[in-house]
């Protein structure tokens, strides 16, 4: 029990951390948050931070996104991937990340602004994403903490 109390604590201070040895040539990482908003805010970092320094990344562009989708989980696979059409299409990199989800009926409905600038004027770009994949994936509720696990095509 105390160990359990012990890493919700540990969790309250980390928005993600990375994890070794899940999948060779790929990249996974556990992301964390105190409500659903939070959570795809700490993965959007988490995807973004591979690539560039998001601390470094200023908000010269805003781009929106509108998502719905009929659980928690699509609609956070459906979040990230978005994030990387974006990444591709604008050639951008994004390092702040305003997200508002509601659930309308059945459905998830998530309306966000991202902000971030062209990869060009970004200081040491860190590795391509390609893609978000389906190992491993999931998204997990612990009484109000919210953690997903994430494994990222590279």
């Amino acid at each position: 029990m105390r160990q359990k109390e012990a890493k919700k604590s540990e969790q309250k201070f980390r928005k993600f951390v990375y994890i070794e040895n899940v999948a060779i040539a790929d990249v996974a990482f556990e992301a964390f948050g105190e409500s659903e908003e939070e959570l795809f805010r700490s993965c959007a970092l988490a995807l973004f931070e591979v690539m560039t320094r998001t601390k470094k990344v200023r908000p010269k562009l805003e781009k929106k996104v509108e998502l719905k989708s009929d659980s928690i989980e699509n609609l956070l696979y459906d979040w990230l991937s978005r994030l990387i059409y974006l990444k591709d299409v604008e050639g951008a990199l994004f390092g702040k990340f305003d997200v508002d989800i509601v659930k309308k009926g059945a459905e998830f409905v998530l309306k966000a602004r991202v902000f971030g600038q062209k990869v060009e004027e970004v200081e040491s770009a860190g590795t391509d994403v390609k893609a978000i994949t389906k190992h491993l994936f999931a998204v997990e509720k612990d009484g109000s903490a919210w953690k997903a696990t994430v494994v990222l095509d590279i």
